[in-house]
């Protein structure tokens, strides 16, 4: 949880909160924190540590790691925000390495992940098409162009390759 959250739930000052969670650098004496404050920071009560619904911000590695890996298996992004309640530039922004994100939803991607990795997108109604260009892009073809291709290359007088 975040100072902000504990805030919020606390009915406190984040500044308060703050100045609570701060720890002392080389001072042994006890901080003097009023009763009530410590009370209302204390009594909230924790979310369970998986729970879809918990508050907060992660580190984005592992989730911007995960929809790229649904799509160089072929699922559309377009899918993806479908199946997570997002918007589809959301998953693009994840993909892109998005700093923090909501734990809420790297929880969510990283179930989907799970759900989705191991099964053909074309079994599920995507149209083969759209597979195969999901993961043409995916992959990292040839100058980042999609399908991977070369450029034509056409040789010059004498047989010599520009």
């Amino acid at each position: 949880m975040s100072a902000q959250d504990i805030a919020d739930r606390a009915g406190l000052s984040v500044t308060l909160v703050r100045r609570v969670l701060r720890t002392p650098m080389q001072s042994t004496t006890a901080r003097d924190i009023a009763r009530a404050s410590a009370d209302a920071i204390l009594g909230i009560p924790l979310p369970a540590r998986r729970s879809p619904g918990a508050p907060g911000l992660t580190d984005s590695a592992e989730a911007s790691r995960l929809p790229a890996d649904l799509a160089r298996a072929g699922w559309p992004a377009t899918t993806l925000a479908q199946r997570l309640g997002v918007n589809a530039r959301t998953i693009a922004e994840v993909r892109g390495k998005r700093l923090r994100l909501h734990l809420d939803l790297a929880l969510r991607i990283r179930r989907l992940h799970r759900d989705l990795i191991s099964l053909d997108p074309a079994g599920y109604g995507i149209h083969p098409a759209d597979i195969a260009r999901t993961r043409a892009t995916h992959r990292g073809g040839f100058g980042g162009r999609p399908g991977g291709s070369a450029p034509l290359v056409t040789a010059v007088e004498g047989g010599a390759m520009p």
